[in-house]
């Protein structure tokens, strides 16, 4: 079972895969105004794309060199274009992750990576989450965590990007998993914690070990090896699917 910590290592793995090309194109998936800055650094050859369904987000954004308006579960991206798609806190807030995973896979290189950071939808603070209304997310984020206008967006949080589910997805689609952790983190609120703590322990006896609801989010990292099935699933399918 793996510990309680911070994701390292994470930095080295993307300069490793993205190391010795002479250009590089990446996407930015879901990239707000402020896209993988804060958690990644890229090459300064690269060219990067920024996608959100948010023209208010997409004006603010200065971290991406190109930027579209459009929706990654639906948006028609171009076949095999992107050394690297980074999306970071994206996909648990739209309804159907599913559709944005197979557009990313038709849309990154054969030999190029997805990086993928969401929740740990079966962690406890992922299922509080996942079934609690939006109304308390946005009191949470208000009173508790004192946010003020910064509120969350909806959040849909669905079993299909579970850890268990993405390795799935990557054995399913022939991509290598490069590098895969779950971590957690504490909050700056000793009865939170104390529930936390509580609530783990409990799950932990009830599943004889095998599920630490702790370790609440989780970054992966695919590689596209070779062509697969998927390849022919085109831009039509994506958007009548």
């Amino acid at each position: 079972m793996e510990k309680e910590k911070e994701p390292h290592q994470l930095q080295s793995v993307v300069n490793t895969a993205l190391s010795g090309r002479k250009t590089l194109k990446i996407l930015d998936a879901g990239c707000g105004y402020r896209g993988y800055k804060p958690y990644l650094s890229l090459p300064e050859n690269a060219y990067v794309v920024g996608i959100d369904i948010s023209e208010e987000q997409l004006r603010k954004n200065t971290t991406a060199h190109e930027t579209i308006l459009g929706d990654i579960q639906s948006h028609e991206l171009p076949p095999a274009e992107f050394d690297a798609i980074i999306c970071w806190w994206v996909l648990e807030h739209v309804p159907q992750p599913d559709k944005a995973l197979k557009n990313f896979l038709y849309s990154v290189k054969e030999g190029g990576i997805i990086v993928i950071a969401v929740p740990n939808v079966t962690s406890i603070k992922g299922l509080i989450t996942k079934f609690t209304p939006f109304g308390l997310h946005k009191w949470y984020y208000r009173s508790i965590l004192g946010y003020g206008d910064h509120l969350p967006f909806p959040t849909f949080l669905r079993f299909s990007i579970s850890p268990a589910a993405m390795r799935r997805f990557a054995t399913k689609n022939g991509l290598s998993i490069e590098y895969a952790e779950l971590y957690g983190f504490r909050v700056d609120n000793k009865i939170l914690n104390m529930m936390v703590r509580v609530g783990r322990q409990a799950i932990k006896l009830l599943t004889f070990g095998k599920i630490d609801a702790g370790l609440t989010d989780f970054i992966i990292v695919l590689k596209k090896q070779q062509a697969s099935t998927t390849d022919v699933y085109c831009a039509t399918h994506i958007s009548t699917a």
